[in-house]
């Protein structure tokens, strides 16, 4: 793999050049020239393995912002809205009923026929499958670098995240993972409030604050049989996050933000977001996806603890993210197709990323027209949404949202 600083595909506004640390205008921090390319892009070819619905959008708007890169769409659903993306160039449907072997089959036929040079899944369940069958599937086509099935597990699951590190000593919450018989035991000393969490939960879901140990005890009680969940103490601070491209425990790009707006679900991810710089957060991220020998795409969740003045890593997200959008085009770092530039063995050159503010093209709606009295500072730009991914690719939402699928 060549990561000497030679020159990526051309960005359609999308990859900065690299910057200085301090700008001295606010104006200059967000947004840089972009720097001309002497010579055309070389094509490729990205068969798309579709996903969760909105991932799938928004991975497919990035892509669609590189000139030269071509998308074909594969997927095992032949009534995909997808199949009328102005940004998919064919679309490869599988057989109903199809066997996962008859599916894998499948995909290195649809590689050869598209002439793909990376096959790119987009969400957990998409990376899980192309680990699984990579030597299958690495004959075929080049395949998004991804960490060992070891590695991808302990950084999916909560509770294997949680122990592994402890035992590289990064720093995370205090963590509970064992909520047998002798939870009451585990509890004697331990700082609350606490966080009740599902260990492979997503998007803030199933997480329930908890002030006492009668409290949580009984709200463990209550969980479904065979369900798994792990404790944590609450961070007094502030949520940032940090967005990832690694190779091989080698970082390739990042871009870090912070939320701006609340969200409907207390735990829910706000995807208003800044970004901003912060060494702090880049160098306990950096230790951790060492440690994990990681290789691909994360969004990590990490807390400023206001407590011990640290910050903390909370959980990782082992998937491309919905504000991969505002990473794109607000930010300046276009991880699919930098990682699309690393699967398939071409230079890749980690862009700097610009500093400035994301919200997508509904949020930014809602908040003009119902904005909070307590928001009532926090201005956005159209120049700061999603508009054009909004607007851009019309048919799947139609399509969606008519057969009824919102």
């Amino acid at each position: 793999m060549d990561f000497s600083p030679l020159k990526p595909l051309e960005p359609r506004g999308a990859l900065a050049a690299p910057r200085p640390a301090a700008q001295p205008a606010a104006a200059a921090a967000r947004r840089s020239p972009k720097a001309p390319f002497a010579t055309p892009p070389r094509p490729l070819t990205v068969l798309l393995l579709e996903g969760d619905y909105r991932l799938t959008g928004a991975v497919l708007f990035c892509l669609s912002r590189q000139p030269g890169v071509a998308v074909h769409l594969l997927t095992r659903n032949a009534r995909s809205p997808y199949r009328f993306s102005a940004h998919v160039r064919k679309t490869h449907a599988g057989a109903p009923g199809q066997s996962p072997a008859d599916f894998v089959a499948f995909a290195r036929q649809a590689a050869r026929a598209a002439g793909a040079d990376v096959l790119l899944p987009v969400d957990v369940a998409g990376m899980r499958w192309l680990i699984a069958h990579r030597p299958a599937l690495a004959p075929a086509v080049n395949l998004l670098p991804l960490p060992t099935t070891e590695f991808y597990e302990i950084a999916t699951d909560k509770g294997l995240l949680a122990g592994f590190m402890q035992r590289h000593g990064i720093p995370a919450p205090i963590t509970l993972v064992d909520l047998g018989p002798d939870l009451p035991a585990q509890l004697e000393g331990f700082p609350f409030p606490v966080l009740l969490k599902p260990i492979e939960g997503s998007g803030g879901g199933g997480i329930t604050r908890h002030a006492t140990p009668a409290a949580l005890l009984r709200a463990v009680a209550a969980l479904p049989a065979g369900s798994r969940y792990i404790v944590q103490n609450c961070l007094d601070g502030y949520d940032i996050d940090c967005n990832v491209l690694y190779h091989n425990g080698q970082l390739v790009a990042h871009s870090i933000q912070k939320g701006l707006m609340a969200t409907g679900g207390e735990y829910a991810p706000t995807e208003a977001i800044e970004f901003v710089r912060n060494d702090a957060v880049l160098a306990v991220v950096d230790r951790l996806m060492k440690a994990l020998r990681w290789s691909g795409v994360a969004h990590l969740d990490l807390r400023y603890d206001a407590f011990d003045h640290q910050i903390k890593v909370i959980e990782i997200n082992t998937r491309f993210w919905l504000t991969v959008v505002g990473s794109a085009t607000t930010a300046g770092v276009n991880f699919p197709a930098l990682a699309c530039l690393a699967a398939a063995g071409r230079p890749v050159v980690a862009p700097g990323f610009a500093l400035g503010r994301y919200i997508p093209f509904v949020k930014f709606l809602k908040h003009r027209l119902r904005r909070p009295a307590a928001q009532a500072g926090l201005r956005f730009a159209l120049r700061d949404t999603s508009v054009r991914a909004f607007l851009g690719d019309p048919l799947p939402k139609l399509c969606r949202f008519f057969a009824g699928q919102g």
